[in-house]
């Protein structure tokens, strides 16, 4: 008896600690799925005022639709190019059991659905494939479906949409999303976990010779542009978004990927939330990062006091500096009791 309490006892910690780390990796995609929920219910309900509006013909004077030619492309091949790459990093940060990584991804890319649901319902922009091609790919029961949306107001409208979201209309689930331009969702993704797999590939070649691993990276970022511009070529081809759509979409996800703030939730959480963790949070800049290409590579990142702040603020000579630091000197000094003050000195 005494053996079989002694070794429950002993599965206890490890049974706890697999449960813990089963949480902590379960988390980031979870918040990640729940943003993907919200940027939908934001996609919905842009999608209702798209169909109310009395002009729904494409904007006009777009250079990428300019340049290029029309043509049917199946949405299939933009899927692909979408979900390779998530795969291949998903896969590459759970053999590298890297948790920093992987709360960085997922939190970056929690942040981009957000920010597109937001986008999109605040500025309706009229769908780049045509109000007609709109209407084939929702089908008329769900488009019947929304129009009636339009026509209602507080509970009744949320309650509609909440019906929508659970179970679809009719036949039809998931309903799909018109107007839902600005920034391509499509593009966000490949950018993000193509960065993602740089970084892990920058991470690995750390340990080979110099000639390898310049190949490799050189390898890396030449297949990064090519997926990269294989998915902008062909969504403006098939008109399936704006030129700018595309290009905000590049250019927020590499400032929402190297921004020292999310490098600092990411260690934050992967060191189990302790703010002041001796390992350094890790920024990395792309060498895509234009215009600060000549400052790639990984930097690191840590808090400081205020009074650090303010000692290399001194190490300026500016003489209003000087002032204002014999002022507040002064007026704290002043506000302080006799008590208070005798103590300090």
């Amino acid at each position: 008896m005494a053996e079989e309490r002694s070794s429950s006892a002993d599965l206890k910690p490890f049974s706890d600690k697999y449960f813990k780390t089963f949480l902590k990796w379960s988390f980031p995609p979870l918040i990640c799925a729940v943003c993907f929920f919200f940027q939908s219910v934001m996609l919905h309900m842009t999608t209702v005022k798209y169909v109310l509006l009395h002009d729904k013909s494409p904007l006009h004077d777009d250079l990428g639709h300019e340049l290029f030619k029309k043509e049917t492309v199946a949405m299939k091949v933009l899927d692909a190019l979408s979900v390779a790459p998530p795969l291949l990093v998903i896969v590459g940060i759970l053999l590298l059991r890297d948790a920093r990584l992987w709360a960085k991804v997922f939190f970056s890319n929690a942040i981009l659905f957000v920010l597109k649901g937001l986008f999109d319902w605040m500025t309706v922009l009229p769908d780049s494939i045509g109000f007609g091609a709109c209407k084939e790919r929702l089908g008329d029961e769900p488009l019947k479906y929304l129009e009636r949306m339009g026509q209602l107001s507080g509970t009744e409208y949320f309650s509609a949409l909440l019906e929508l979201e659970l179970y679809g209309v009719g036949k039809v689930r998931p309903v799909r999303y018109c107007a839902d331009m600005l920034m391509s969702g499509h593009t966000f993704v490949t950018v993000l976990y193509m960065l993602a797999l740089a970084d892990l590939v920058r991470r690995i070649t750390i340990l080979m010779p110099p000639i390898p691993r310049v190949i490799w990276r050189i390898s890396m970022g030449i297949f990064a542009a090519l997926c990269v511009g294989a998915d902008l070529y062909l969504i403006v081809k098939t008109r399936f978004h704006y030129t700018v759509d595309i290009v905000m979409a590049i250019g927020i996800t590499l400032l929402i990927y190297t921004n020292a703030g999310m490098a600092l939730l990411a260690q934050w959480y992967a060191s189990d939330g302790k703010r002041n963790s001796a390992e350094a949070d890790i920024v990395w800049l792309p060498a895509i990062l234009i215009p600060f290409c000549c400052l790639h590579g990984y930097y690191s990142v840590r808090e400081m006091e205020d009074q650090q702040v303010a000692d290399l603020q001194a190490n300026n000579e500016s003489s209003t500096w000087q002032w204002l630091t014999e002022t507040f000197k002064t007026s704290s000094e002043e506000s302080l009791s006799p008590e208070q003050a005798n103590r300090r000195s």
